[in-house]
């Protein structure tokens, strides 16, 4: 396995292990703070590891370029999309089980493809639409909206991906050469003033009274934070089509947290249906990666 890979893996590793401690410590403030202030909390205090980054590259010359108002759209559209996508999940973690939160949300693979269609004009072929169905058959299996376990709530996870799907997809409308710590901290600064302003008109903001509340504030941001770095990173660091796999680990890793922390085990409720968005996952990928190995050989001739 080339080395790059290997970095790659242990580095989206790291990312879903912040991404779920963000998750843990969402769901710990959720009784006591409203969502769109966590979310706007989050954004906030999610700028460091962009910020930081940034410095480490030396590329805050590179935030200039994106004062356009063609891009200026694209932000405010990711933006939206990520309020949105954030507070379906962050109410959905203090309302169903951490881990059927999580695996509803590994439908965000087969948003991004279905949305490549329209947003970006590819062309989807038979077993990626085929992936399609049979992700939204396992998500519907988990959910079984017409048994007595059904909750609403379960459909806000379910949300949250199709909005993280529809801000990764416009990310791809950014010139090549932008760095990405510079588009995410853009959208960082775009999400935490549009969750301020909702939390505002829908929500009396609860003051931070307690310092371990304050410093479970910080820990979630630089969480959330460093796990969007990571993903950016690990992507840079190989073929995305060889690293993307890797994201699953967060199923058994969100399972055993979820277990560890609020004595959560829901191992009937995910089965079989995670099975079928894991199995569609891996066709979206295995025909991506023969797309670009197909689009390289016509670029050697």
């Amino acid at each position: 396995m080339p080395r790059n890979l290997i970095l790659a893996i242990g580095v989206i590793f790291f990312g879903i292990i912040a991404f779920d401690m963000m998750g843990i410590i969402v769901r710990l403030l959720g009784d006591t703070y409203p969502i769109l202030q966590i979310a706007a909390m989050r954004n906030f205090f999610g700028m460091i590891p962009a910020l930081l980054l940034l410095a480490h590259a030396r590329q805050f010359a590179a935030l200039p370029r994106l004062n356009q108002p063609r891009l200026h759209a694209i932000n405010l559209l990711r933006s939206i999309s990520v309020v949105v996508a954030q507070f379906s999940f962050y109410t959905a973690l203090t309302k169903i089980e951490f881990a059927t939160a999580g695996a509803l949300g590994f439908s965000g693979p087969i948003f991004i493809t279905a949305l490549s269609v329209p947003l970006l004009g590819h062309v989807v072929g038979v077993w990626r639409w085929s992936a399609i169905f049979i992700g939204f058959a396992g998500v519907l299996t988990i959910m079984q909206p017409f048994s007595d376990g059904f909750s609403p709530y379960m459909v806000l996870p379910v949300i949250a991906a199709f909005c993280y799907a529809l801000s990764s997809i416009l990310v791809r409308l950014y010139p090549l050469d932008m760095p990405s710590a510079a588009i995410q901290l853009g959208q960082q600064i775009m999400t935490c003033a549009l969750a301020t302003l909702a939390m505002l008109v829908f929500f009396d903001p609860v003051a931070i009274t307690g310092a371990s509340d304050a410093g479970l504030i910080v820990m979630m941001g630089a969480f959330g934070g460093t796990g969007v770095m990571c993903l950016v990173i690990a992507y840079r660091l190989a073929d995305p089509s060889s690293v993307s796999p890797f994201e699953y680990f967060g199923i058994p890793v969100s399972f055993a947290l979820g277990w560890l922390f609020f004595s959560e085990a829901p191992f009937d409720d995910l089965f079989p249906g995670i099975l079928f968005i894991v199995g569609a996952g891996m066709i979206i990928m295995a025909r991506e990666r023969r797309e670009q190995r197909r689009a390289a050989a016509q670029d050697q001739m």
